[in-house]
């Protein structure tokens, strides 16, 4: 009897623990506190592109013309999937859709917002 009790005592202490750590686990898409995004599930076939495109995709519409790369970075949480230099311009593309392979660039002139367009995505 002390056995069975004792069985079911662990039992039900292994179940709690395993429900709190997965109740602490973030869905995907979602930023811990140390700025890691939570990636999607492995069924796809680029989990953290996945999980960077739901992220991106809730604060991408902070971004407006005339913010400087500061605030925009400040906005987005986290570096560009792609970025492009040239001169006194620069662009950051965020994946937006991973689904429908969009991608939203954020093109910097003079270091202040001048557009934000979306394009196709397509992997290195």
């Amino acid at each position: 009897m002390k056995r069975t009790l004792l069985a079911v005592s662990v039992g039900i202490l292994a179940l709690t623990g395993c429900t709190s750590a997965m109740n602490s686990a973030l869905p995907p898409g979602r930023m811990n506190e140390a700025g890691t995004i939570r990636p999607c599930h492995r069924d796809h076939r680029d989990a953290q592109a996945c999980g960077n495109a739901i992220f991106n995709q809730g604060v991408i519409a902070q971004i407006h013309t005339g913010q400087t790369l500061t605030d925009v970075r400040a906005i987005m949480r986290h570096d560009a999937e792609r970025r492009t230099v040239d001169g006194t311009n620069e662009s950051w593309g965020y994946i937006t859709n991973y689904n429908d392979k969009q991608m939203t660039w954020i093109a910097f002139t003079d270091r202040k917002v001048s557009a934000v367009t979306q394009q196709p995505w397509v992997r290195d």
